[in-house]
């Protein structure tokens, strides 16, 4: 191995020497940082698509119910206008009875005792 060794030490020189000044030029620490970035950006680009695709879900089903909801209300018009009908004589007849009331009530008087 000694033979081998003495061999490759000027190769070992060389390439320690590029590699430190590449450290300097693009220190290891900057990168690493970058990459911690990248991946964190990445990971909230992620998550905000999970978000967005949930709403959008939600949103489906919403749009999905909407007809429903119009024919649900366009019934319920439809009853109520019914209901209308059949009380329309009952409170005809709760008007009558309160000219009824009226009729036959007391009256206030101003206070004067009747004249005898």
């Amino acid at each position: 191995m000694g033979l081998i060794d003495n061999a490759l030490s000027p190769l070992r020189a060389i390439l320690g020497s590029v590699e430190r000044e590449a450290e300097h030029a693009i220190p290891v620490k900057g990168i690493q940082q970058i990459e911690l970035r990248v991946l964190e950006t990445g990971e909230a680009i992620r998550k905000a698509t999970e978000q967005i695709e949930q709403h959008v879900e939600v949103l489906e089903s919403l749009a999905s119910s909407v007809p429903q909801l119009t024919e649900a209300v366009a019934l319920l018009t439809v009853q109520l206008g019914g209901i209308v009908e059949v009380l329309r004589p009952v409170a005809a007849m709760e008007a009558d009875v309160a000219k009824v009331g009226r009729l036959f009530g007391r009256h206030k008087s101003d206070g004067a005792p009747p004249a005898a």
